[in-house]
């Protein structure tokens, strides 16, 4: 069984995440840690890149508390695309959060287009981290803006059987690297870093409060969501991947960089 029945993000998986973390949000901590994220950053006026946008949740609040000009999303997955681009036109901002399906690639923005380069939990679907880093570093304005949170690993080793079961159990593509290795990667891409935030404190006890929700007041809509068994699928998820941040080894962090 899994809940990524249609791409990584089907209806099963959006109903059940929306449950849980909010809706336009595809990963944890909504509007909140969008702004640990961005920190003390100026966005006003600035033109927003958001890689693996989702359904447009960090788009939305980027423009709206951060006063960007304008956010560009970039997904590969067309549900959440859809789903995106609905939610603009519902919040009045069809003119300025614009959304694509892209396919996995080079990022399709001509070169020092972009004033500002976003994501949240989205790196993680990339293998190739230098080569990302020098795509966004093209991208970018002179003096532009890298701020990113990501799932990650506490090593770059290789993964304990306990990740590699709960990397099974997603079914997703998962390719995480430690906050060092992001550090080492932004410098020789010609970044100077900002700040380097571990998150695996905050994200443990987020976690343990979802596993109770799911167990406790949140079970009847998660089962209205995607059904009984499915919810007690992820349920399981929710299980592996609370020990797998007890432990310490899924390592969530924040970053923020400049284009030097």
């Amino acid at each position: 069984m899994s809940l990524t029945d249609e791409g990584h993000y089907g209806p099963k998986q959006l109903n059940m995440l929306k449950v849980i973390w909010g809706e336009g949000y595809l990963s944890p901590g909504g509007s909140e840690e969008i702004d640990e994220i961005i920190g003390d950053l100026d966005l006003s006026n600035k033109k927003i890149l958001d890689i693996g946008c989702g359904t447009g949740g960090a788009v939305f609040h980027l423009l709206e508390k951060h006063n960007a000009a304008e956010a560009i999303g970039f997904d590969p997955e067309p549900l959440v695309i859809e789903k995106a681009t609905e939610l603009a036109a519902q919040k009045n901002l069809s003119k300025k959060a614009k959304f694509q399906c892209i396919e996995p690639g080079p990022i399709q923005v001509d070169n020092e287009s972009m004033d500002v380069v976003f994501s949240k939990e989205a790196f993680i679907h990339i293998p190739d981290k230098h080569e990302l880093m020098k795509d966004i570093y093209r991208v970018l304005k002179p003096s532009g803006l890298l701020a990113v949170g990501d799932w990650m690993r506490n090593d770059n080793g290789p993964p304990s059987e306990q990740m590699k079961e709960y990397i099974k159990a997603e079914g997703l593509d998962y390719f995480m690297c430690s906050l060092d290795k992001y550090k080492e990667v932004l410098e020789s891409s010609g970044f100077k870093v900002i700040s380097m935030t571990d998150r695996n404190q905050w994200y443990l006890e987020k976690v343990r409060k979802e596993v109770e929700q799911i167990e406790g007041p949140l079970w009847r809509k998660v089962v209205d969501a995607i059904g009984p068994e499915e919810g007690a699928y992820a349920l399981d998820i929710w299980k592996k991947l609370l020990g797998v941040v007890e432990k310490g080894e899924h390592c969530p962090g924040n970053f923020r960089a400049i284009k030097i």
